[in-house]
């Protein structure tokens, strides 16, 4: 003998199978939110200040102005800083750029470099003395950009 299920049961299971494919389609991302780019070391060290709170999409090109501005119109909607040693400079750099692409830079301008000596101590003792303890640290900065003439 087969059992037959009654016609109210096949439209509940339908409709949950329904809901948990909508589900997990709601869940999804759209391609462009979806990114294979892991966060750089020391990317949760980034400060941020928004100076626009514009909401944008994640960017995942970024053009770098190093010396002289960009020579179409900009906005800077933020500034970017990164603290750490001095041989720690590609390493806070790729941090910035990353966050600047989070917050949807499409551009970044170098903000200066603040450096300072940490730590500087002169140890004397019966007849010698010596310095030591001391480090330099620095502050990268930059500033996000976004295009005005889009």
């Amino acid at each position: 003998m087969v059992a037959c299920e009654p016609p109210y049961m096949k439209n509940k299971k339908l409709l949950m199978s329904l809901a948990a494919a909508f589900a997990v389609a709601g869940c999804a991302n759209t391609p462009s939110e979806q990114s294979d780019e892991k966060p750089p070391d020391k990317a949760n060290r980034v400060e941020v200040l928004m100076y626009d709170n514009t909401p944008r999409p994640k960017t995942a090109r970024l053009d770098v102005y190093e010396l002289e501005p960009p020579q179409r119109p900009y906005k800077v909607i933020a500034l970017l800083t990164c603290e750490g040693a001095v041989d720690q400079e590609v390493v806070m750099t790729k941090a910035i750029f990353y966050r600047a692409r989070q917050i949807g830079a499409e551009g970044v301008m170098s903000a200066g470099t603040i450096s300072t000596q940490q730590g500087d101590a002169l140890i004397i003792g019966r007849g010698w003395g010596f310095g030591g303890g001391g480090s330099t640290r620095c502050v990268f900065r930059a500033r996000a950009i976004v295009y005005e003439d889009k």
